[in-house]
């Protein structure tokens, strides 16, 4: 049995954004999930006061699964401090090939041409 696998689960996948305060911690500090489009994380990520970073910033992506629990979702920053990290996605199976996953990225590197990209 074991775990699934991407294409042995049956549910339409839905791609979502988060933004933490604290890209390392999401504990700590605020942290919203949920977030129906790139432009709505961009806006909450802007918001967040400079007294406040005590961490880095980050904007996210989830990956859920319809029909599956939300423990079973996938969630990783793209976006921390001054990096798009890009690199690890090929190193995600429910990640790696995903046609939303890749159109998120392309926006996030869209939106932020000042931050480096890291791709390895």
């Amino acid at each position: 049995m074991g775990r699934k696998t991407g294409d042995q689960k049956t549910g339409k996948a839905i791609l979502t954004f988060t933004v933490a305060e604290c890209g390392e911690y999401h504990s700590l500090g605020k942290y919203y999930e949920g977030i129906k489009t790139l432009e709505e994380a961009v806006n909450l990520y802007q918001q967040i006061p400079p007294e406040r970073m005590n961490g880095i910033p980050s904007i996210g992506i989830n990956l859920h699964v319809e029909g599956t629990d939300k423990m079973e979702d996938v969630q990783a920053d793209l976006l921390s401090g001054d990096e798009i990290d890009i690199g690890f996605i090929n190193l995600i199976p429910e990640f790696c090939g995903n046609p939303e996953v890749e159109a998120a990225v392309k926006m996030i590197i869209g939106r932020f041409p000042d931050k480096e990209v890291i791709e390895y």
